[in-house]
């Protein structure tokens, strides 16, 4: 064990490393690839109307998660054709992965070469504010000319992101209340395999989830060295642990993200309550009876993917809830490899388990999760046509593009409701339309409803369905005070908790917990834990929330 330990904690340490140098070395080689529609919407531009506001063809860089495979069919998508050329756009797609994008763009930013989108989930950040307080960031213009973008701002928890009363991003909204955060740290896990190894109950408790996945694991039963929990991404794992009695130490990875709790008449951090060291504990004793895979820390998405559809994993947590479960799961791998077996009668969806406390705890974000932010470079020209973009693809008849298809031929209306036409995905058929609605919003909300064919599997659509009001009639979010999140003072604006880093150190440790999750405090403290709490402390007090 120790042997594997001291292993994993030096490939987790090159990893980083050499994601960093690839970032530096490979950034202009991304920026700049193009799109193969390049010569497709300069034929276009010549026939439009001379009155159109968007006759001039422009060409918009964008660096996005796997952008490269996300519009690498964007010539065979009518949709996304009819997008472009509706806009007179072209782009350059600038790739980002979920390994180096903040490097990325740190970098970019400190060069002057950052293109004219960029994704990131950098709200409350040190880097965010120096981006808007150095001017590397544009200032979005007034709204009112894009009526479906002002009413997105209306938002409460959008709304209050200003800055002086002025905006520098479009923070992606997912859900309409933190209740839906649920979806956002989803386990799935393998019920027929528990099944063949003698599991009859679906687990609810934490000892019952234990229980399964080490049946899993030692039974197994199709001789393919199964392992125990994998994860599409290492940094949603505190979206899952903390839930063992800490629920609002969750938070969306960005180090900005972090809730306040207030212990011994004392607000703090509710990652460093009291609470931490069970939770840790439980992941701990996890991890060291098999029931966590042992390349977790090192297992890319794809790979996690592949290892719990073929059977190689028992469990898997991924983000985006049911809508990713039918994309990355079903239709990518499943279907494919199991064409004549229902998925939903071999995977389920674990629900929030009971913990120590007999509470029911689900992971906490808030209702957005990251931001495109624009180059302070872009031109109030390309910047009036990137709003007019993000405004059709939230007004009405852009949402139903790029949900339902083209009206009358991939959907009809009868009374309120829309029906769909034919059997054919339109994942398979459009497979550019989500990366439009994805650069804009992750509103899923709207997908967990018999009616949307979002989630193209049917029964996976129901379980969705049956699963959020579940979720809305059996759990509660702790109290807690988003404001403190966002509030501003001096240490506070320069502090980072990157919780799945301590907790991967807490789980590849060969210390005790305790010893090991003092030497992160310590370490926290050399960079101004006290005195951030202190100047939380008193400014809350000033301000009446405490």
């Amino acid at each position: 064990m120790q042997v594997k330990r001291n292993k994993l904690i030096t490939l987790v340490a090159c990893t980083t490393l050499l994601a960093s140098l690839l970032s530096a070395c490979g950034s202009s080689d991304n920026a700049g690839s193009t799109s193969g529609n390049a010569s497709k919407n300069s034929e276009v531009s010549s026939s439009v109307d001379s009155d159109n506001p968007y006759k001039e063809p422009m060409e918009i860089s964008i660096a996005f998660w796997d952008i490269d495979s996300e519009i690498s069919k964007i010539d065979q998508d009518p949709i996304a054709q009819e997008i472009l050329n509706k806009f007179n756009i072209k782009i350059k797609p600038v790739n980002t992965t979920w390994d180096d994008y903040a490097q990325k763009i740190q970098m970019w930013a400190s060069s002057g070469q950052l293109p004219d989108i960029f994704a990131i989930d950098a709200l409350g950040t040190q880097y965010q504010r120096k981006w808007v307080d150095q001017g590397v960031v544009k200032e979005l213009p007034d709204l009112t000319k894009y009526p479906s973008l002002a009413k997105f701002f209306e938002t409460p928890d959008i709304a209050g992101l200003s800055v002086e009363g002025k905006h520098y991003t479009v923070p992606r909204r997912m859900f309409p209340s933190v209740d839906w955060s649920a979806l956002d740290r989803s386990v799935l896990y393998r019920w027929d395999l528990a099944q063949k190894a003698g599991i009859t109950k679906e687990p609810e408790t934490w000892d019952e989830f234990k229980a399964m996945l080490d049946a899993i694991v030692k039974q197994d039963a199709e001789g393919k060295k199964v392992t125990g929990l994998t994860a599409g991404q290492v940094k949603m794992i505190g979206g899952l642990f903390w839930l063992y009695g800490n629920p609002l130490a969750t938070s969306d990875g960005s180090g900005g993200d972090f809730k306040w709790v207030e212990e011994d008449g004392k607000l703090i951090p509710a990652v460093f309550s009291k609470k931490a060291l069970p939770a840790l504990q439980n992941m701990r004793d996890m991890y060291d009876s098999n029931l966590i895979d042992p390349d977790i820390a090192l297992t890319k998405p794809d790979v996690a993917y592949d290892k719990f559809a073929s059977g190689k994993a028992a469990a898997i947590l991924i983000g985006g809830g049911y809508v990713n479960y039918n994309k990355d799961i079903y239709l990518k791998r499943w279907k494919e490899a199991y064409p004549d077996t229902e998925i939903t009668d071999n995977v389920k969806v674990l629900k929030p388990l009971i913990g120590p406390d007999g509470e029911r705890n689900h992971a906490i974000f808030k209702t957005y999760w990251s931001e495109s932010y624009f180059s302070a470079d872009v031109s109030d020209e390309k910047m009036d046509r990137i709003m007019a973009l993000y405004d059709y693809v939230l007004s009405p008849e852009g949402k139903d593009l790029l949900t339902y298809g083209k009206l009358d031929v991939d959907y009809k209306v009868e009374g309120d409701k829309k029906v769909m036409i034919g059997t054919t995905s339109l994942d398979e058929k459009y497979p550019t339309r989500m990366f439009f609605k994805n650069l804009v919003s992750y509103e899923t909300s709207d997908s967990y409803d018999m009616n949307n064919p979002s989630i193209s599997n049917e029964n996976i659509r129901k379980d969705a369905v049956e699963y959020i009001d579940w979720i809305l009639e059996n759990t509660k979010v702790p109290d807690y005070n988003i404001r403190l999140t966002y509030m501003s003072t001096p240490t506070k604006d320069k502090f980072s908790i990157l919780d799945h880093d301590d907790l991967l150190k807490v789980m590849l440790s060969s210390e005790p917990v305790e010893q090991a999750w003092e030497k992160i405090m310590k370490d926290y403290r050399a960079k101004g834990l006290d005195k951030m709490i202190e100047e939380v402390n008193a400014k809350a007090a000033e301000e009446g929330m405490k």
